[in-house]
């Protein structure tokens, strides 16, 4: 459902995460849009924890670390039932200077 013309448009394909963005703030879809949660009565439990986890190790890592792509690895997004790269999404984490994290 994630990738469905019906649902989400001509450009269902595309990596578009402004697609969420109305005026610059975020505005979620219809949890019935996407199922991974499940949506209404029994909607999954664990939804908000798994989001409020998701976003505390981003924020950890985007504080201690600088985040940069390999250079001249590819970046490619591939189509597939869970989006994903590729070629992976090769990374270097390079850790902030103590002046730096305040």
């Amino acid at each position: 459902m994630g990738r469905m013309e019906a649902i989400w448009g001509k450009d269902c394909r595309e990596y578009k995460p402004e697609r969420w963005l109305r005026d610059g703030r975020f505005m979620s879809e219809s949890a019935y849009k996407f199922t991974a949660f499940n949506g209404g009565p029994r909607l999954c439990l664990g939804k908000d924890f798994a989001y409020y986890q998701m976003k505390f190790v981003a924020a950890s890592i985007l504080y201690r670390y600088r985040v940069k792509v390999v250079e001249n690895h590819p970046v490619e997004p591939k189509l597939a039932l869970t989006m994903y790269m590729k070629h992976g999404l090769k990374v270097k984490l390079v850790r902030r200077q103590d002046s730096e994290l305040c």
